[in-house]
This record gives structure tokens, sequence and C-alpha cells, in this order.
């Protein structure tokens, strides 16, 4: 099964993307296909054979529209179609003007000023309107075309009907005119030639307007893709040469200099840097990078060079999972754009059936001048395009608004979703916590702290056990000198043993130094839990006889309690962890959770989001590790932290890059505003339909303002959404208050 995504160029409402999708969902092979009007592309997933991928092209083509398949480093930008609009409403202007001097002349004549006579005659107005028809209702009437041919009637076919009804009228009134007897100015008989050059300068400019806010809609997007290298420089000994970034293969090095955009995901292997993450993790910060430490594409040196070693092929890497993970979000629909969808798809056919029902009506009320004037009202005034742009254009502007905010969501529908949110479920470690243990208390009644604290870290250099080097890094934190350990044995998951400056010295859990003959006090020192849960305890041993304990915590995150003060306001706060219960209630405490789940296995996380979902609540589960990978794809919204294990990556909805827990309260926000803006949206559009089409159908609304109305509709709802991007991330308190 292969996922292409496909340019699209001539759609014009969400008619076509119906139309679209329906008959490539017929194609055999495909599994899905979505079809974004906001963007301007189709993603479909299928099965065909190599090499008959251009079958899904030529299948949209076939339907009258633009259609080229995209590659990896294809990020086509929507400026073409944006020039396409801007000629034709240019053309279609200056061809209009003599035209709209002549509908001013009705007008500004009587009141003495000058309009050229020529302007008037009925065969300069229907040689002009033929030229406007010719081209910038071209794309227009093909589009019709395709959509009646299709027995799927689109915007085309709307503008396509008035502007064929007001020429056709105009070129027979223009040779017939003694059966007419409403003249206008200058004894001419009244034409709907002006009309025709109304629609299509209204049309033309809404479109490329629409266009162009697209285009920034997307901009987000672009600038990632523009974060992709075309090639990377590959070092073999001390050759350097460049090659295209897709015959980089695993384990081959590469070369990155100050100034430079690393090109592919790899481990440094020699060198060291200063680096700028902030697209890939919001960070404004400057990152010293140095061997052994992983580099990410997308991300630029400021100062050094470094040699990687890629560990991906040069296409594979973060940067190229974010976007695809942010393009799928793009064209996958929520719930509520497939039912706006469902209602465009027999918009336009219902509104053809009330056009024509309102000329029958206005023949037999008035006579055939004023019927055609009313239906072609109706035709124009109708807007289907607001319909199909109020879900999708918001969508467009969320998602990237999220992405700048360094929280990446794959699907539309996990937005609404997040929106509709009741319930967060948190897991403890690596998530409300940093996952990184620290020293929190040393006891040592027999021996200097100090003392027990270096000589264990002697021992912990050896070990590369998460303890280990937490007790290795307190010791250079507190500047003490590891002395050198022979005879070292390390036990997994017991202890460690050697000898340092002459002793025999023993670092392990209780049980372990026990069954070494070491005698534990009866009672445990007294604890110290500033700052997180003391909830390991190492003790030592020097000779054979018990010397003190180090305790750890697990340090919660700094903004742990400030992101759960800003949830509770909007659901309920849970924790679901694996860990001991007595840490668990400390952690839970320390931050106000009041529902607390301890000691759970991943299937039993997993049976407590459904007995929440089974309870009718809307669960976000959020966390970092593979225990949690069930419990976050089941959840309505999974939300993984980009620092935590691959599988809960792979299983999450939504992706919060950077390890910040705040970041979660801004995607909710943003969430939250989406939805709100596009039902504005749709309210906008439904309100605008629902008051213009009975002005149009009563004869209150003259064809040029109809058209005008139509234009402006679709703008109205485009700048609805566009206020989205000024939304703001909240600042963190610390921040704030600096």
């Amino acid at each position: 099964m292969r996922h292409l995504q496909v340019h699209i160029t001539g759609m014009t409402c969400a008619a076509c993307s119906v139309r679209i999708e329906k008959s490539l969902g017929k194609l055999e092979g495909v599994k899905s296909a979505s079809v974004s009007l906001a963007t301007s592309r189709a993603s479909v997933e299928w099965d065909g054979g190599e090499g008959s991928d251009e079958l899904i092209a030529e299948r949209i083509r076939k339907l009258g529209y633009g259609a080229d398949l995209l590659r990896e480093n294809d990020g086509k930008s929507p400026e073409t179609e944006t020039k396409a609009y801007r000629n034709r409403f240019v053309a279609s202007t200056l061809l209009s003007l003599p035209l709209f001097a002549a509908m001013a002349g009705h007008f500004l004549g009587p009141a003495g000023v000058p309009i050229p006579e020529f302007v008037y005659r009925p065969f300069v107005q229907m040689a002009l309107a033929s030229l406007l028809l010719l081209y910038a209702a071209y794309p227009f009437y093909l589009g019709a075309y395709h959509a009646l041919k299709q027995r799927m009637p689109n915007m085309d076919v709307l503008i396509a009907m008035s502007t064929s009804v007001a020429f056709f009228y105009s070129q027979y009134r223009a040779f017939r005119p003694e059966e007419g007897h409403d003249h206008a100015l200058h004894g001419h008989p009244a034409l709907y030639f002006d009309s025709i050059a109304m629609i299509l300068v209204s049309v033309t400019l809404g479109k490329w307007l629409e266009s162009i806010a697209k285009g920034n809609a997307a901009k987000s997007l672009s600038a990632l893709r523009e974060l992709r290298a075309d090639t990377v420089r590959l070092v073999r000994g001390r050759a350097r040469s460049v090659i295209p970034i897709g015959e980089l293969r695993p384990g081959e090095r590469f070369e990155v200099v100050s100034s430079e955009w690393v090109p592919v995901d790899g481990t440094i292997v020699e060198g060291v840097a200063e680096t700028e993450e902030a697209m890939l993790t919001g960070e404004a910060e400057l990152v010293f990078k140095q061997p052994g430490e992983r580099v990410y594409a997308g991300t630029r040196l400021i100062s050094g060079r470094l040699i990687v070693e890629s560990d991906q092929a040069g296409e594979q890497t973060k940067l190229s999972r974010m976007i695809a993970f942010v393009e799928n979000a793009q064209h996958s629909k929520p719930r509520i754009e497939r039912s706006v969808d469902r209602v465009a798809a027999v918009f336009v056919p219902a509104i053809l059936a009330l056009s024509a029902a309102t000329f029958v009506g206005w023949l037999y009320a008035a006579g055939a001048l004023t019927a055609i004037d009313h239906a072609m009202a109706v035709l124009l005034v109708a807007c289907p395009c607001a319909l199909g742009l109020a879900t999708p254009i918001s969508m467009l502007i969320g998602s990237s608004l999220a992405l700048r905010s360094g929280i990446v969501v794959k699907e539309a529908s996990k937005l609404e979703a997040l929106s509709q949110a009741n319930v967060f479920l948190f897991d403890k470690t690596g998530t409300l916590t940093r996952g990184q243990p620290a020293v929190a208390d040393i006891s040592a009644p027999v021996v200097s702290p100090m003392l027990l604290l270096r000589l264990a870290a002697s021992l912990e250099q050896h070990s590369d056990h998460p303890l280990a080097l937490s007790v290795v890094k307190e010791a250079q934190v507190r500047r003490l000198l590891s002395a050198s350990a022979s005879d070292v044995t390390e036990v997994p998951g017991r202890g460690i043993g050697g000898l340092v400056e002459g002793r025999r010295v023993l670092l392990g859990r209780a049980a372990w130094l026990e069954e070494q003959g070491v005698r534990l006090p009866a009672s445990p020192p007294p604890t110290s839990s500033a700052g997180g849960h003391s909830d390991s305890v190492l003790h030592c041993a020097f000779d054979g006889s018990w010397m003190g304990s180090i305790r750890f915590r697990d340090p919660v995150r700094e903004d742990a309690l400030e992101t759960l003060r800003a949830l509770e306001t909007d659901g309920e706060l849970w924790m679901a962890t694996g860990d001991r219960r007595e840490a668990a209630e400390a952690i839970a405490a320390s931050l106000a959770i009041p529902n607390v789940r301890a000691e759970l296995h991943p299937e039993q996380k997993l049976e407590l989001l459904r007995e929440l979902r089974g309870q009718g609540k809307r669960v976000v589960m959020i966390g970092d590790g593979a225990n949690d990978s069930p419990a976050l794809a089941a959840a309505d919204v999974g939300i993984a932290l980009a620092g935590g294990n691959e599988s809960a990556l792979q299983a999450g909805d939504i992706v919060v890059v950077g390890n910040r827990l705040s970041r979660i309260r801004d995607g909710f926000r943003i969430a939250r505003s989406t939805m709100r803006n596009v039902k504005q949206n749709l309210l906008l559009a439904l309100l605008y339909n629902a008051v213009m089409i009975p002005l149009a159908v009563i004869g209150v609304l003259d064809p040029r303002i109809a058209c005008v109305g139509m234009a402006s509709s679709s703008l109205i709802v485009v700048g609805n959404s566009l206020r989205l991007s000024r939304l703001r991330p909240a600042r963190p308190a610390k921040e704030a208050k600096r």
C-alpha cells in the first residue's frame, strides 16, 4: 500500500473535491482518497503496481482538473494558480472597462458626466463580452462541462449558466431590438453584457484573493519543506563529495559546517558545535553538541564543524516524518467537514432547481425580462464556496499554528476531538516527571556524606545505569574527584561492587547487600523529598559494614503544575502509572491530581481508559513510554512527548516536540480556537445563503449586486479564518515575569 500526494488545479468549490474523491474511490486498488480544497491536494492510499501511479493523476485530469504527482521533496506552492487567477482578473478588468462605463452611463449620464457614445453600441458590447467568455470564463465552462458529464454540478455550472443566459439573451435583444419596449438611455435596449463583465471580474478577483490567502495559511508547512536539503557532503576518509540526499545510506558519514543546515538525522562522531533547533523543538536557546550526541535534519549549526554518521536513509528523517504528519492532518477531514461536503454535493442541484422555479414564477408574474433577471440573480448569489472553505481553511491554519507552537497533529479529526476532551489522563514517569532520577538525600551517620558520595561515584562511573549516572553527576556538581576503582563487578538490577582506595565498596539494593552479609539498620534513615518524591534507595557498605544510603527522586517537570492548573478548568485530571502507590500518591499530592491509579500494567491502563470512555467521557491520554502505547492508540486523542519511546510517537495522534508539557495546554487552546473558528465560518456561510438566496428569489437583488455578494462571501469566510493566525501560545509564568 502506497501513499500518493497529487497537486490539483482548477477546483472552485467543495463539490469539486467531493467529485474527485468519489471518482478516485471507484478506481481499483484505491483504499482511500481525501481531497483538500484549501491545499489543492489529494492524498491517496492505494496498492497499484510500481509505475502505475500516473493512473491516479490521469483519472483526475479526465474530470477536467490539472493534476501532478508530488514526490518526497516536491512542495508545489499555490503561486502558479495565484498568477493564473491574477492574469485572468487583469485581462477581464481591462476588457470590462467599456462595459462598466456603459453601465455607469445609465446613472451618471443624466447628471452630465460625459460617457463615450461607442460604449453604448450593442455590437461593441457583444464583441467585448465574447472575448471575456473566450478567455476569462473558459476555465469555468470547462469545469462545468466535466461536472455535468459526471452528473455532479458545481459552482462552475452556476457561473457558466448565468453568463450564458445573460449573453444569449442580450444577443437576442441586440438583433431584435424591436421586440423590447424597455429601452435604456440613448435608445438602446436593456442588455446584460455588463452583468457578464461584473460576474467574471468579481469571481476572478475573489479566486485570486482566495488563492493568496490559502498560500499565506500554508506558509508554516512550506517553511518546513524548505529545511529539507537536496544534497549532502559525503565523507570518505579525507575525500569530500556532494551527492543527492536520496543516495545517502545508513552508516555513511557526512560533514556539516558553521551556518549550514543539518541535512540528515545522525550521531556526531567528530567535532563540537552550537546548534539552533527552534524549528523542531520551538526552543530559541542554542544547544551545545559534542561527539556521541544526536543531531536532526532541520537544525542549523551556528558555530563549529561536525562529522555525523547517518543512522537513517537520506529521506527518512525526523523532519520528513513531521512534514508527513502535518500534510496528513491537512488532507484528513474531521467529521464536521465531511458533513459539510455532503451538503455541498446537493447544494448546486438545489440552486439550479430553485433558479428554474424562480424563472417560471416571474415569467407569469412579470414577463421574460424580469424572470431572466431574477433567475440569474439566484444563480449568482448562491455560494457553495463559502461552505466548502469554512472548515478546511481553519483546519489548515490551526494545524500550521500548532506546528509553530511545537505540536505536530497527525490527523485533523484529532484536533476536533481534542477540542471536545473532558478527561486528561497522564502517565507519571517521563511525563509529569522528567524521567531522569537525581540524588535527593545522602544519609551517612558513620562517615562523611561527601566521602560516601565520592567513593560511590568512583564505582558508578563504570556503570551506565540511570541511578549510577545520577550519582556521578552529583559528585561532579559538588566538585568531588573520583578515585580509581578496580575489580569492579556489577549485578544488573541489584548493585555494584569493587575496590576503591583499598576498601571493598558495595552499592546497591538493600536485599542484595544483605545477601553479601551486610547488616542494615532496623529503621531506614530520614528522607528528603524537596522537589520530588524519593522512590529509589541505594545502600552503601565499606568492608562489609553499612555506612549510609543515597536516595533518589524523579523531579517533577517545571511546567507540570502550571499545565495541570490550566487544564483542570476544562476536564478531569487523572494519573495512571506502573510505579509504586506511595510514589504515585506523593507526586499526585504535590500536583493536586485528584484521581490516581498506581501499579498498573499496560493492559490495566487500557482497561482504565476504556472504563472512562464507557462513561461517555472523551479522554486524552498523555504519555511517553512503550508501556503507554496501547492507551495512546485507544484514547480519543493520544498525545506523545517527542523525547519518549519511538513506539509511543507512532501510537500518539499528536506529538509534542521539545519535551515541554505546557505545549499540551497550548494545543488544547489551539484546538478549541480552531473549532470555534470553524463554527463561526459555517454560521457566516449559512447565514449568507439563508438571507441572500430568498432576496434573489423575491426579486430584491440585482444580478450585478448578486455576483459581488457571491465573491465577497468566500472572502469573508477566508478572512475570518485568517484571524486564527493571530493566536499566540500562552507564555509560561516564569517567562512572563521576566
